[in-house]
């Protein structure tokens, strides 16, 4: 049952605690493997990787590819019958740029090609923009957030016209949760005056990147809990992959720890905030802080904790989960607001 832990005019906090059968086993099954399911394979050189579009993308919608100040990316509209395509010049239109997780060293999935792909179609008049981003340990951050920086305003309407008519939303989950995150950030404390997405929507978002557990932390104790229960990653396997991304960069920075930085400023522009966290995964305690955070500073946007669930498990919707499709319906519907 879905309980409304806290409800202001600004965040919005809220948990679950049921739990299917379906997904207690596979979460059972998998933990021995922690992590190796999610390894990656391969190093990617600098820069950002060309991408192989998957085949379900490719089969449910019309893929435009395309490099801007040096980053791939890829833009994904649905193919839809005629006589359901509309043309109204005055119709609201979304552009989501998404950020796949992968540790920062992997491209896209098979499971974020489909995921993105179902935005498409499940949201009207919507345009699903992946990023291909530089990868670690070739391009860690110190190297990647400049690069994404100079592509930052290409993201943004260009006409007065599409400014008035269409909705940019950032998006990402787990590492890409990061990066969407970090850059707003890191713009935005350079340049306030910024162009800025109407909306953050984070699905696992890995928030503080220093070495865990950061003794006598707010949410250490939560993390240590976290720990032994979650069946894909470990507090190990985490702590190696933030130290390929911020090598070379100070792990404190807010835009490489957002936890750490001043969400005031997403107040004052107006950014929404826009969260899905799970109980059985290490990056969980330290995103509930951060939505605490954005709640005591007034940023607007809604938070779903879940209790007992593994990281990322939006992703699973594909497979026919129950918690998955419940949660791609809770994206949906926070993309609609």
């Amino acid at each position: 049952m879905a309980t409304t832990l806290q409800h202001t005019n600004t965040m919005e906090i809220s948990t679950r605690s049921d739990k299917s059968t379906p997904i207690s086993l596979l979460q059972t099954i998998i933990k021995p493997f922690r992590p190796h399911l999610i390894k990656s394979k391969k190093e990617f050189p600098p820069g950002s990787p060309y991408l192989d579009v998957h085949k379900t993308a490719k089969k449910r919608c019309n893929v435009t590819e395309r490099q801007v100040q040096g980053i791939w990316l890829y833009d994904m509209r649905p193919k839809l019958p005629a006589s359901s395509t509309k043309e109204g010049v005055s119709e609201k239109r979304r552009n989501i740029i998404y950020f796949a997780g992968g540790g920062w060293q992997m491209p896209p999935s098979p499971e974020h090609w489909k995921l993105c792909a179902e935005l498409c179609h499940r949201v009207p008049n919507t345009v699903v923009t992946i990023v291909s981003y530089p990868l670690a340990p070739n391009s860690p951050a110190k190297d990647s957030l400049p690069m994404l920086e100079t592509l930052y305003p290409y993201l943004f309407p260009v006409t007065e016209a599409e400014k008035a008519n269409t909705e940019t939303i950032f998006a990402g989950d787990s590492a890409g949760g990061n990066v969407a995150l970090g850059l707003v950030i890191k713009v935005l404390s350079s340049t306030p005056s910024a162009p800025v997405p109407r909306k953050l929507v984070l699905v696992s978002p890995a928030v503080d990147l220093r070495k865990q557990p950061v003794a006598s932390s707010p949410f250490e104790r939560d993390l240590k809990a976290a720990d032994k229960v979650d069946p894909l990653l470990g507090i190990p396997f985490t702590n190696g992959t933030a130290e390929n991304w911020s090598r070379g960069a100070d792990a404190e920075a807010p835009w490489i720890s957002p936890v750490l930085a001043d969400v005031s400023m997403l107040r004052e522009r107006g950014v929404a905030i826009y969260g899905i966290t799970a109980g059985a995964d290490v990056l969980a305690p330290p995103a509930r802080h951060f939505a605490e955070l954005c709640k005591e500073q007034g940023v607007q946007g809604r938070w779903l904790h879940w209790e007992g669930l593994m990281h990322c498990f939006v992703l699973a919707w594909c497979y026919g989960i129950k918690e998955g499709k419940e949660g791609l319906e809770w994206m949906v519907g926070v993309i609609e607001e």
